[in-house]
């Protein structure tokens, strides 16, 4: 026995030995053939003059696991023979390429020569690059050059020698930029003059000449030398050597190119914010570094406007309401007093109190009124020609009103001082009786501490989130109904549920005030009050996802019913809800409704019931509950209580971890453009614009597209640079989803291993760009598909013509589920499985809709594009659904959009205010790369052609309508392609000469109006909605006059910001029994044009701007939405609104001014301020100058 397991041991240890040995020799031949394969590749190398994609002669021991070892051998000096030389580089042992005109070389060089080099390896690239020729040594080939046979004997009797290996630090080398270049900055050092790439550092600020820097660099150190520095090895980063934020700042002068802060600091107009511009006098946060130009010592980087000279400030519009222990005098605060009847006298009292041991001399109290007549009048009129103020003395300053209209009135006085002047406000409100006069005051004494009038009697806000917390804290038993299709138990791959934390749900929902909340969730979740970097992206972008969730689970508390009951309707339950198709948020298939019996005891306990919702129609729901439910049911009330589906979030959530881990920080946080090491396609444009793959000509697909779209298409085709996203930026009518559908077909034919994905924002969008692709009639059938929701069919929603391409998705693992795919009658494909779907070249769909992939286990290089349009419309968590799905080695993501248009809309303020909804795009277009930076780009508008390109030839709208837009948002850089005659748009609106006001000093083909109303916007008890009937009133007329024209309904659009307002001008158009015109909100028009817009701005009180600006209702003060609203038309826009109200922005300043100069302003007298801008400041002056 002992020797059956002896001989067993033996055995077995012999095939152990000889698996090893056959294994080292597979090892060996693989290491014998990638040699081989490497000798090869080096020469081909050569020949072709490649830089450095090999590093062939390497010393062995750089090639070290030991990490010690390998940073200590990434710096050496060794000796190398130079084997190929032209004018620019150089070749160092067949393998290290390098740039001549970069060195200092010691000597002449040949073909032979035996040199002294310091080399480096690029931890990131793996490349040698050439420091330094330090010597180079006398070759001995005086009968000319050496044979390529003597050359390699030289090479290989160099490989025994040891190189010297010297330590690499870090160092931080200051200096001033020189010159800037389109690819590199020239700085000059104490050290020497630097020329810095762009795509070799990472660089976070948008650099000038004259900034003072610190360049990062990586230095040779040893020990041998005086200070341990050597020779830089290579940069890393350059950074302003000095930066102060958020510095307070006073413009002082305005100039033709530049503007100067505070005397020493000057800024470009290049970094304004968009539609930005700064006066002397405006107060300003800017961001300040160091630099050395002229006689500027500081160079702004960003700013952003406080407050404007000529416009009121936050502070002006919150009246003061305790004492301020810094304020030298202090004024009573603004008063609002309420008459029954006219002619009535009241006195009013204003005290005013010296706060100091010194005397004050009031110079003059002055009254403000834009009657002749005021209503204020100084009961003591010797006052108001000056008094002083003794030490610590208070005076009371009392005045007469006596109104002689109803209405409101404002009347204002200043109390001039020697150094400071103080205005207060008399708010004059005049009822027609004393009931009236009663509810007004009521009104008054509910209004908060902001001056924001509350129309119940407690704070709704609050009492809905204390709801909403107990429900969400209930924990009942509950009967699951019956869903649209099963729950599928085999899935590729699970995403967590991603359940609100409970402290983050209490802090929302149980805190006493808003400040208290925002404080709590700030200390939970510290993140907030940093600054957004790779370290807290998924913290923050999960608990923005989290307060968004949180904030749509208040908001469904509305439907929640105390007695509610269904009806049968075939094999459904109904449930009837008033005014369903208006209400935000939507109810959407799936949604579920849970019935709780109210009168449920102790012996019968309280269960819940779950309804699915199967169907959503006009004024009700049809539900599926538990059959046992359903057949027993007979008419009884139930309790209420509606969810919505979290599968959305769950997927943001998911998607925001993966983008982390497959796209990394240079994707999320690019900092420099790091370039491939060869282009994705070798393409080119030549003279005629002929788009060239080697020596091939490609089709256009798209035949009459122009210049800079071409140049967009074949920068995306190149794809230069490594895993950073392409922006398309395309401002309105510029041919942004045209561009993105030719890059689509052109990316289909040349690169046949591609597989696209193409995001939207919205299912129209999706439609659209689906539409397109048929009408190109390059792809056939079965090489794209149009991926839908199940709530698209439902909901009857796909276009007919669309329904061949649709299909819906089964997450379910193939072969697992019973259910077999269905084609309709219409071609629609339903329950698509991975054995199908994301196996067409192009899948398009919203970028929720292709979250469904995220759980279909397609392998990590499945899909190589992903093209986003409206990019500026999504959050950066809905983009990441899409983006995070893309190869990161092989993969290419273009992004298209505009950030001046309309963000993402996002429910939460609180996560709105912290960025929330601030777009990937417009992000990342903020950030140094994609930077606007004229200086080194003046051809390309200031941006980097390998990422940026933004299209300027609008074929919209007549140039008069451009114009507006174009020098408001974007540098007046657009290009307009309609004509001023002869073109549809100008015969349109040449249609129309009588109907606008008649003028021989109007340019031709002028198609804006301002029409000026002094009227008064209104609000009902049950909405903080505005409307304003007069206005309505008016555009509803000139619809009619339209019509009388020949203009049909579907070419006018009527855009005004609020849903009292629409819901009031449809009524006017259904009452008259005519045709109605598209009337919406600003984002129900974003992506559309007509040829007439007619825009409604509602509001035409001044005493609500502070509201305006504090929320962005409407448009006050909210950049996108204007931009939005006044690019929609092609031939005539006209604008109602209260010029005086208006005027205090400074875009509405700038529309209103533009028509009064085009003598294209009708309606109420244009305010003086308009022309005399000291106007509009004397009537915004401070509370207090002191």
């Amino acid at each position: 026995m002992l020797s059956v397991l002896q001989n067993w041991w033996i055995n077995s240890a012999e095939k152990r030995r000889d698996k090893l040995i056959e294994k080292y020799e597979q090892e060996e031949a693989y290491l014998d053939k990638e040699i081989a394969r490497e000798t090869i590749e080096i020469d081909r190398q050569t020949t072709t003059s490649c830089m450095q994609n090999l590093i062939g002669g390497v010393p062995t021991s750089l090639h070290s696991n030991n990490s010690d070892a390998q940073k200590k051998s990434d710096c050496f000096k060794r000796t190398g023979i130079i084997t190929s030389l032209n004018s620019n580089h150089a070749t160092i042992d067949k393998s290290i390429l390098f740039e001549i005109n970069t060195l200092s070389i010691p000597g002449e060089m040949r073909i032979g020569s035996r040199v002294e080099y310091l080399g480096y390896k690029d931890e990131t690239t793996e490349e040698i690059k050439i420091v330094k020729i330090d010597l180079i040594v006398e070759d001995s080939w005086d009968e000319g050059p050496p044979s390529e046979e003597k050359i390699q004997e030289e090479i290989n009797g160099l490989k025994n020698e040891k190189p010297t290996y010297f330590n690499i630090v870090q160092r931080n080398i200051l200096g001033v930029i020189t010159e800037c270049k389109p690819d590199s900055i020239l700085i000059d050092t104490d050290y020497k003059t630097m020329n810095v790439r762009f795509d070799s550092v990472k660089i976070h600020f948008s650099p000038k000449a004259g900034d003072r820097v610190s360049i990062c660099c990586n230095v040779q150190s040893d020990d041998g030398f005086v200070d341990k520095h050597g020779e830089i090895l290579d940069q890393i980063s350059v950074d302003p050597a000095l930066i102060f934020t958020q510095q307070r700042c006073t413009v002082d002068r305005i100039f033709s190119d530049l503007g100067v802060l505070n005397e020493k600091a000057y800024f470009t107009f290049d970094i304004l914010p968009s539609g930005c511009k700064l006066n002397e006098g405006d107060i300003v946060n800017a961001d300040l570094i160091e630099c050395y130009w002229g006689q500027y010592e500081w160079r702004c980087i960003k700013l952003s406007l406080i407050e404007q000279a000529g416009q009121p400030s936050s502070k002006l519009r919150s009246p003061p309401d305790s004492r301020s222990e810094n304020r030298a005098v202090d004024v009573s605060p603004n008063i609002t007093t309420v008459f029954s009847s006219t002619f009535q006298k009241r006195e009013l009292e204003f005290s005013c109190t010296n706060n100091y041991d010194r005397i004050f001399r009031i110079l003059s109290i002055e009254f403000i009124s834009r009657r002749r007549r005021g209503l204020l009048r100084l009961v003591d009129g010797e006052l108001a020609n000056g008094f002083d103020l003794g030490p610590n003395e208070k005076r009371l300053l009392r005045f007469e009103v006596e109104p002689q209209a109803y209405g409101d009135f404002y009347e204002q006085f200043v109390i001039k001082f020697e150094n400071f002047r103080v205005k207060r406000c008399v708010n004059i409100v005049v009822c027609e009786n004393e009931k009236q006069a009663e509810a007004v005051r009521q009104s008054l004494s509910k209004a908060d501490h902001n001056g924001k009038i509350s129309y119940n009697d407690r704070n709704m806000s609050q009492t809905s989130r204390f709801y909403a917390s107990q429900i969400w804290s209930k924990h009942t038993e509950c009967t699951p109904g019956m869903r649209m299709q099963p729950k599928r138990r085999f899935v590729a791959t699970r995403i967590g549920s991603f359940d609100v934390p409970e402290r983050l749900k209490r802090a929302y929902l149980t805190s006493s005030c808003k400040k208290d909340m925002f404080e709590n969730i700030e200390y939970m979740f510290p993140s907030f009050k940093e600054e957004l970097n790779i370290s807290n992206y998924v913290s923050r972008f999960q608990t923005l996802l989290y307060l968004e969730e949180i904030e749509c689970f208040v908001n469904f508390r509305m439907y929640d019913r105390e007695r509610a009951h269904f009806t049968r309707e075939k094999e459904y339950l109904a449930l009837t809800i008033e005014n369903l198709s208006e209400r935000r948020p939507s109810l959407v298939i799936g949604d579920i409704v849970k019935a709780e019996n109210p009168w449920a005891d102790g012996k019968n306990a309280k269960r819940m019931y779950e309804g699915v919702i199967h169907k959503v129609l006009f004024n009700r729901i049809l539900l599926k509950f538990d059959a046992n439910f359903q057949q027993k049911y007979n008419g009884e009330d139930y309790r209420l209580e509606f969810y919505f589906s979290r599968y959305g979030y769950r997927k943001q959530h998911h998607a925001v971890l993966r983008a982390v881990k497959n796209l990394g920080e240079q994707f999320l946080f690019p900092s420099g453009a790091q370039t491939r090491g060869c282009p994705q396609l070798d393409i080119e444009l030549d003279d005629e614009e002929n788009l060239l793959l080697g020596s091939s000509q490609c089709k256009w697909h798209n035949c009459i597209l122009n210049s800079i779209q071409k140049k967009a298409i074949a920068n995306i085709l190149r794809g230069e640079v490594y895993n950073m996203p392409y922006v398309i930026f395309g401002p309105p009518g510029t041919g942004k989803t045209v561009t993105l559908v030719e890059s689509i077909l052109q990316i289909f034919k040349l690169i046949p291993s591609a597989r696209l994905l193409v995001g939207t924002p919205s299912n129209s969008s999706a439609d659209l760009i689906t539409t397109r692709l048929i009408e190109s009639d390059v792809l056939k059938m079965g090489e794209f598909i149009r991926l839908v929701s199940q709530n698209q069919v439902e909901k009857e929603l796909i276009p007919e013509h669309l329904m061949p391409y649709c299909a819906t998705a089964d997450i379910g693992i193939d072969d697992t589920c019973k259910d077999d795919m269905i084609v309709t009658e219409s071609g629609l494909k339903l329950k698509c499985q991975m054995k199908y779907l994301g196996r067409h070249r192009v899948t398009i769909g919203t970028c929720a809709t292709l979250g469904t992939f995220l759980q279909m286990g397609f392998p990590p290089n499945h899909f190589t594009h992903v093209l986003i349009d409206e990019a500026g419309q999504c959050t950066e968590t809905e983009i990441m659904v899409a983006v995070a799905q893309v190869s990161k080695e092989r993969g290419q993501v273009i992004l298209a959009g505009d950030p001046h248009q309309l963000q993402a809309v996002v429910i939460n303020r609180y996560a709105r205010e912290r960025g929330f909804s601030l777009s990937f795009l417009e992000r990342i277009l903020s950030r140094a790369p994609y930077l606007r930076n004229v200086d080194s780009f003046p051809l390309t508008c200031g941006f980097d052609p390998r990422l940026v390109t933004k299209l300027l030839y609008n074929y919209r709208a007549l140039p008069s309508i451009l114009n507006v837009y174009n020098e408001l948002f974007y540098n007046a850089e657009l290009v307009p392609m309609i004509r001023e005659e002869n073109s549809m748009e100008a015969k349109m609106l040449k249609q129309l000469d009588d109907l606008l006001p008649q003028s021989s000093n109007r340019p031709k083909a002028h198609g804006i109006f301002f029409c000026g109303i002094q009227s008064e916007n209104m609000q009902e008890k049950d909405s903080p909605s505005w409307y304003n009937p007069y206005e309505a009133k008016n555009v509803f007329l000139m619809t009619i006059k339209l019509y009388r024209n020949n203009i049909k309904a579907e070419s006018i659009g009527i855009i005004t910001p609020y849903m009292k307002q629409v819901k009031h001008l449809r009524k006017l158009f259904v009452d008259a029994d005519v045709a109605m015109p598209k009337i919406g909100s600003v984002e129900e028009f974003q992506g559309q044009e007509r040829d007439i817009i007619l825009i409604s701005t509602v509001r035409s009180s001044k005493e609500h701007i502070p509201s305006d600006v504090r929320h962005a209702l409407g448009f006050i003060q909210n950049e996108k939405r204007i931009n939005v609203a006044i690019s929609r038309p092609r031939c005539l826009l006209i604008i109602y609104g209260n010029p005086y109200l208006l005027l205090l922005d400074s875009r509405w300043r700038t529309i209103i001014k533009y028509c009064a100069d085009n003598d294209a302003y009708l309606g109420c007298d244009l305010p003086a301020a308009l022309s005399d801008p000291s106007k509009l400041a004397e009537g915004t002056v401070n509370n207090q100058d002191n």
